[in-house]
This record gives structure tokens, C-alpha cells and sequence, in this order.
């Protein structure tokens, strides 16, 4: 009776840690692929969006390897994002402002809070609004950089740092740091998209 008990006990403890080894390689396999995962979305080459990506920036006229270098910065390709001053969503937009001017802009009514979290919205208000920005600046050789400059900091503070040159270098003029490491993150990732994806 004694020797059936231990034998008995044996396989409980067997199949006790047959179920740890299990739990524990089902746990390593997930965070492995929540780590590539999010490894993925911090170096930008997340693809989910491209298609969304490539149309909204053809209606409104932005490289579009500009637009997924805003996002990459803005959200990290993350849909639920929320920002401290109220910004929502992929490209991290202002429901008060930008929205607003959207929507007039296109005899829409405005939007829900909660639909703006809607990839397809989002990226369309926001590559709108980063389009407008982009021909406002046209003539000034860094248009990109003020057009950034004014999705970050507003456009008065744009209107502040565009140089009397229109040919002169406008980073040197930008005075608020996080705005400067703003448009250097993003202009870099430009360039890391410009060389990497191929959307011809």
C-alpha cells in the first residue's frame, strides 16, 4: 500500500510539473512574440497600415513614407493610443482642433471621440492635416520640417520659426527642444523609409 501511494505520488508531481514546463513554454513563446511584436512597431517596420497609408496620403497629396514616420513617432502603431493633452489614436490627433477644421473643411459633421480611434479616420484627418501644412510651407526649402513643426508645436509657433530665407535652415531656428527631437525622430525615419520602402 505504501509502495502504490509513493508511485502514485510520483505521477502527481510528474504531471504537476509537466503542467509548470507547459504554462511556462506557452509564457516564453507569448512574450517572445509580444517582444517581436513591439520591436517591430518601435523600428517602424510595422505593415499593418500601409495599404490605409498609401491611400490617404494620395488623397492628400503626402509622401506617404512621411505620413508612416509621423505615425511611427506619434503612436508607435499603437490604434487605443491616448496622448496627455487629449491627442487620440494612430496619428495622435487633436479632437478640438484638427478634427474640427477637418470636418468644416469637408462639410462633415464632426467626428466621435470614439470613431477617431478608427485607423481609416485617423489617418485620413491626419494626413489631411499634415498635407495642408506641407503646401502652406511649399516655398520654404524645409517645408517638411515646418509642416512637422506645426502638426507638433501649432502654427503660430511654425509662423515663428520659418527664416526671412526661404532657402535657409529651419531646425536651427526651432527653440523648443522636444519639438526639435520631434522633427529629427521623424525626418530620419523619412529617410530610413524613403530607402526601405519601396512603394512604386
Amino acid at each position: 500500500m505504501a509502495r502504490f501511494r509513493k508511485k502514485s505520488n510520483r505521477r502527481q508531481y510528474a504531471t504537476l510539473i509537466m503542467i509548470v514546463l507547459i504554462i511556462l513554454a506557452g509564457t516564453i513563446v507569448c512574450l517572445c512574440w509580444k517582444g517581436a511584436e513591439a520591436v517591430s512597431n518601435y523600428t517602424g517596420k510595422n505593415v499593418d497600415f500601409d495599404t490605409l497609408i498609401l491611400e490617404a496620403a494620395q488623397r492628400n497629396q503626402v509622401d506617404p513614407r512621411l505620413l508612416k514616420a509621423v505615425i511611427w513617432r506619434e503612436s508607435r502603431f499603437e490604434v487605443m493610443t491616448e496622448g496627455e493633452a487629449g491627442e487620440v489614436g494612430l496619428m495622435q490627433i487633436m479632437p478640438d482642433k484638427a478634427v474640427v477644421d477637418w470636418a468644416k473643411a469637408k462639410g462633415k459633421a464632426v467626428p466621435s471621440r470614439g470613431a477617431l480611434f478608427d485607423p481609416e479616420l485617423n489617418i485620413e484627418i491626419g494626413s489631411w492635416y499634415l498635407g495642408n501644412a506641407i503646401r502652406r510651407w511649399s516655398k520654404y526649402r524645409d517645408c517638411h520640417v515646418l509642416a512637422l513643426c506645426e502638426y507638433n508645436a501649432g502654427i503660430t509657433r511654425a509662423n515663428k520659426w520659418k527664416p526671412a530665407d526661404p532657402n535657409a535652415d529651419v531646425r536651427k531656428r526651432i527653440t523648443i527642444p522636444s519639438t526639435l527631437n520631434y522633427v529629427n525622430d521623424i525626418m530620419d525615419r523619412y529617410e530610413t523609409y524613403k530607402k526601405s520602402w519601396d512603394i512604386e
